[in-house]
């Protein structure tokens, strides 16, 4: 064979391989293809899953074949469900969000004994009202709605493909709607089975509970809108989301290119999340299931749960009962119910940015990934011997997966990964034949000639990474933190940008986790600080002793971390905490280019000012007299009475006691206090001589050496008669 001829068969070869696999990937619906991708992205489900701890509580009621058992036989009385809904309103949930069907009215048990009594024209007449009452009593659609009235509740609606099947009512008020034109692949749908009426009108929301299943009939996708007559529909999940959010509406975001335009995500209140054209997302299954907590309707009914299991959580009531069971085929699992399915999307809409999805130039990057793959096959294998050539396509599948890899965990972008792998696979096989085939005179002269050629140019692939209807502002009485890395510049000067990124990311961490550990909203991050408060958007009545409880939990996470900063040759950090309780403005504030969840006035400066004071006066924790007030489950210590910058008023400042001292700790403890006592009495004298005690023995030295400056200059300089005991502070 010619040189010439060599070269043509291998890019023939070669060219009609991407060709094929071009077809397949992209022009057709390919069962096997998609099969195996499906394999591939179960694979890396299963091996780093994408969600990360759960922030929320989740819960699932299950009318299982016990409840039916215990209880009722399906169909349930929709009284039932009224009861069901009471006790876990009572319980403490926030949002139920039913994956139950409610499309058709239940038949009044009490209208057959009606309709014989009509026979007698005057006993119904002589009992109109007691027969009003019973069929009252009876009506348990009516009881149900009665039951759900102001609270947050969310029904499931099932859309279809038939245009004469259409019951109840579908919501679509939670949607923004467009009426421009837009090119999506959104499943469109002629029928519905929605909500009957009165349900309807005193539910939160609607959503439908349809699956997508892929061609192997997996369910990796959900799909978050759907079309009926033109209107858009949220799922179930999406719009559960919605109602806990305090969103009023959905909105579809749509990216214009040049006349066509398409849909890239959606926007439920401050979060933004990132679909495909069709509005769907990838599932990001965190373990088989029943990995949330399954709780039975019969035990709620009956009143067997733990009182703390439901407590600020989002319930989704389905049902695993044979017979009625909704079971779909996961990656995780083969009998998955599918009212979980709606949860783990609901968790995955809490932390969109940890949402894998497909971004829309996937098959741009993939087309170019099967190119480059090809052309270095085709020009570099042939120079290699077989081992080589073997030992070449390992590395090439390998830094293919992780490549791979690397966009699924720290990009969350999912890629196919069968078709590359495929391609790398295939013509390693056929050049490593050839080489093992061909005489060798032949692999000599293929060599020579390749020899000839100048190798490829590297193509440059740059990946691009690829908020919203208010929450009204009120005031409101609300504890407020800030937290500060004390001497953040030395450190930083000492470290790259990367590490000293990495370092504030290991930092931030744990305490973030302690803040939503004790129920506290993260306001924001800025630079080394970190704002948090208590007490909104979900009513708080501790909210001040969540806030020291969480001061506390936070120096502890701090400890251990340090030990490992210390372990790493890494700076160690040392905080200092801020924290007041007074009337705020909270809400979502800002402009129409960007918005937050904030807190805003003098009490939230005031918890500022006090993060600012804990250097000065040696301190970690510093609140005010109005946290110390209300925070009664800790003890404090009177620190001082002080004016900051910008109020004419004096605060009086504690700093919270840890629950377990030492004796010894008690005793000067006490000893403090009295001096302190002594001090504010104008009883100076008196005041030094303990504090002289206290000296070099007291826990707080940088507060007795303050104390005795103070006490030495008013016995020497009597205050005037109108002497509060304040000190002024003049800077921040």
């Amino acid at each position: 064979m010619t040189r010439i001829g060599a070269n043509t068969v291998r890019l023939v070869v070669t060219g009609l391989f991407i060709v094929l696999v071009f077809f397949a990937q992209f022009m057709t619906d390919n069962n096997t293809l998609s099969r195996l991708d499906g394999i591939g992205y179960d694979a890396k489900l299963q091996l780093m899953p994408p969600l990360p701890e759960t922030v929320a509580n989740i819960q699932i009621v299950d009318i299982d074949e016990r409840s039916l058992f215990e209880i009722e036989r399906m169909p349930w009385r929709r009284s039932l469900y009224a009861e069901l809904t009471h006790k876990l309103n009572e319980l403490g949930a926030i949002v139920i969000a039913f994956d139950v069907l409610f499309s058709e009215p239940q038949t009044n048990p009490a209208l057959p004994v009606l309709t014989n009594l009509k026979t007698s024209k005057s006993l119904v007449s002589a009992n109109s009202k007691a027969i009003e009452g019973v069929l009252k009593q009876f009506d348990y659609d009516a009881i149900f709605a009665d039951a759900i009235n102001k609270k947050d509740v969310v029904f499931g609606t099932l859309l279809h493909h038939q245009a004469d099947l259409k019951k109840g009512q579908l919501n679509a008020n939670s949607i923004l709607q467009s009426s421009s034109e837009q090119t999506n692949q959104i499943t469109r749908y002629l029928g519905y089975s929605g909500v009957i009426d009165v349900l309807a009108e005193s539910s939160t929301g609607q959503g439908f509970m349809n699956s997508v299943e892929d061609a192997d009939g997996f369910v990796r996708r959900a799909a978050l809108l759907a079309k009926v007559d033109g209107i858009f529909y949220p799922s179930l999940a999406a719009e559960a989301f919605r109602v806990y959010s305090f969103a009023e509406k959905l909105e579809p975001l749509w990216q214009r290119q040049g006349d066509i335009t398409f849909l890239e995500g959606i926007r439920i209140g401050t979060s933004i999340v990132p679909t495909d054209n069709a509005g769907q997302v990838l599932v990001p299954f965190k373990g088989p299931a029943k990995t949330y907590p399954y709780t039975s309707a019969a035990d709620v009914l009956k009143d067997k749960v733990d009182p703390e299991q439901f407590n600020q959580a989002v319930v989704f009531v389905g049902t695993s009962a044979a017979g009625l069971a909704d079971l779909r085929v996961t990656p995780v699992t083969v009998n998955f119910p599918g009212v979980e399915v709606h949860a783990t999307v609901f968790e995955a809409l809490l932390a969109p940015e940890n949402l894998i999805y497909r971004p829309d130039w996937w098959q741009g990057a993939l087309a170019v990934q099967l190119v480059v793959t090809a052309l270095l096959i085709v020009f570099s294998f042939p120079r290699l011997g077989p081992l080589f050539m073997s030992v070449a396509a390992l590395l090439m599948v390998g830094l293919a997966v992780a490549i791979n890899l690397y966009l699924w965990r720290y990009q969350s972008i999912d890629i196919p990964i069968v078709s590359p792998l495929l391609l790398t696979i295939t013509l390693s096989i056929y050049f490593i034949a050839s080489g093992f085939f061909s005489e060798s005179q032949r692999r000599r002269r293929v060599k020579a000639i390749f020899d000839q050629y100048v190798p490829p140019a590297h193509i440059d692939r740059l990946l691009e990474s690829a908020q919203q209807q208010s929450l009204d502002g009120e005031k409101k009485v609300l504890s407020v933190m800030f937290s500060d890395i004390r001497s953040f510049t030395s450190i930083s000067e000492t470290m790259t940008a990367q590490d000293l990124k990495r370092w504030l990311n290991q930092f931030f961490s744990p305490i973030t986790k302690v803040i939503f550990q004790n129920d506290g909203t993260i306001d924001k991050y800025v630079g080394d600080m970190v704002m948090a408060f208590w007490g909104a958007p979900l009513e708080d009545a501790e909210h001040a002793n969540k806030s020291v409880l969480a001061a506390f939990q936070m120096l502890d996470a701090l400890e251990s971390l340090n030990a490992e900063f210390t372990a790493n040759n890494l700076p160690i950090a040392n905080i200092g905490i801020g924290i007041n309780t007074g009337e705020m403005n909270v809400g979502d504030m800002g402009s129409d280019y960007r918005r937050s969840y904030t807190v805003l006035g003098d009490a939230v400066n005031l918890g500022s000012r006090l993060e600012g004071l804990t250097k000065f006066y040696g301190l970690t924790i510093l609140v005010s007299e109005f946290t110390q007030a209300q925070a009664t489950n800790f003890e404090f210590l009177l620190v001082d009475k002080v004016k900051v910058k910008g109020k004419q008023e004096p605060v009086t400042i504690y700093t919270p006691l840890p629950k377990q001292v030492s004796d010894s700790q008690q005793h000067h403890d006490n000893a403090y206090s009295q001096a302190i006592d002594a001090y504010y009495s104008r009883e100076f004298e008196s005041a030094l001589s303990q504090f002289e005690v206290l000296d070099k023995s007291f826990r707080f030295p940088v507060l007795v050496t303050l104390y005795l400056e103070r006490t030495r200059h008013w016995i020497q300089n009597p205050p005037e008669s109108d002497w509060d005991g304040s000190y002024t502070h003049t800077s921040k």
